[in-house]
């Protein structure tokens, strides 16, 4: 595990995240902007699933040059009648649109992830993102109210077990357990800028909605090379672990960065074992980008 989290914030990092509205964080060196679509009350797979993981709101800035431009990242949790005039919003400002898909399957409302980018300056990115943001609702979507789930002093010892069993930095809150890493062996450029944004290079693993009978909503995600995506998704059907999307997010990337996502209601502590199982098919060796 990498130390995700090693400095302060910036004046400058702040200020980028006090634009849009989100907490800022330093991770593998990168200010890091994330906040949470709360009015967005999603159900995956029948339990509610209103964690960071489904709800994301995450924005990025790396590698200022001279001039003082960086290579900017973002993406957002979407609506699928928010997706046009949000798209509309970027594209007015010059921001990349780099993806538009799914993440999840069985989920309700239908939620879909938008990812976009550009090299600006990282203020100027973060006014125009604030202002595309304004298309979307900030009414209350699915069913609001706390979710019944068991958070007691075993679930917590669980998410330390999880956490140690998959290798990251974890968090438990509000009955939620999450951990984090980053593939920082892949030596990623995009737009021909280096990056090591947990945006273009992130493992997540959640468990939420943990119910009396000890099952859980359990997903995770993981940036995969292309070579590794078939075996990676072997292993997962082995385990009968939903895989529900795998593409891109980000455009003129090297190497080519697939995303995978998946789910179960399953023991959180099996889903871990599972899940660590398919992880050990993924290279740890240093990835470079090709010669062009």
């Amino acid at each position: 595990m990498n130390n995700m989290n090693s400095m302060e914030p910036s004046v400058l990092c702040q200020e980028f995240a006090r634009i849009l509205d989100a907490t800022p964080s330093v991770i593998n060196g990168v200010c890091t902007a994330t906040k949470s679509r709360t009015n967005i009350h999603p159900v995956v797979l029948g339990r509610r699933a209103e964690s960071f993981m489904f709800v994301p709101q995450a924005f990025s800035f790396e590698g200022i040059n001279g001039e003082g431009r960086a290579l900017c990242l973002g993406e957002t949790v979407i609506l699928q009648d928010e997706v046009n005039s949000f798209i509309s919003r970027l594209r007015e400002d010059d921001i990349i649109v780099t993806a538009l898909h799914n993440h999840w399957l069985f989920d309700e409302p239908r939620l879909m992830y938008i990812h976009f980018e550009s090299i600006e300056k990282p203020l100027d990115f973060a006014r125009k993102v604030r202002d595309a943001l304004d298309v979307l609702t900030t009414r209350n979507i699915g069913r609001s109210g706390r979710a019944r789930q068991v958070t007691n002093r075993r679930a917590e010892e669980m998410c330390e077990e999880f956490s140690d069993i998959l290798g990251g930095m974890s968090t438990f809150e509000d009955g939620v357990c999450m951990v984090m890493n980053s593939r920082t062996n892949i030596l990623a450029r995009i737009l021909g800028r280096r990056t090591r944004s947990f945006l273009a290079l992130p493992q997540m693993f959640v468990f939420e909605s943990l119910s009396s009978d000890g099952r859980a909503l359990c997903s995770g995600e993981t940036v995969i090379l292309q070579e590794e995506l078939n075996p990676f998704i072997s292993i997962l059907r082995e385990h009968n672990i939903i895989v529900t999307a795998f593409h891109n997010h980000w455009l003129f990337e090297n190497p080519r960065l697939m995303y995978i996502h998946f789910e179960k209601i399953d023991r959180p502590i099996e889903f871990a074992r599972d899940v660590r199982d398919a992880l050990q098919v993924l290279t740890t060796r240093e990835v470079r980008p090709s010669k062009s």
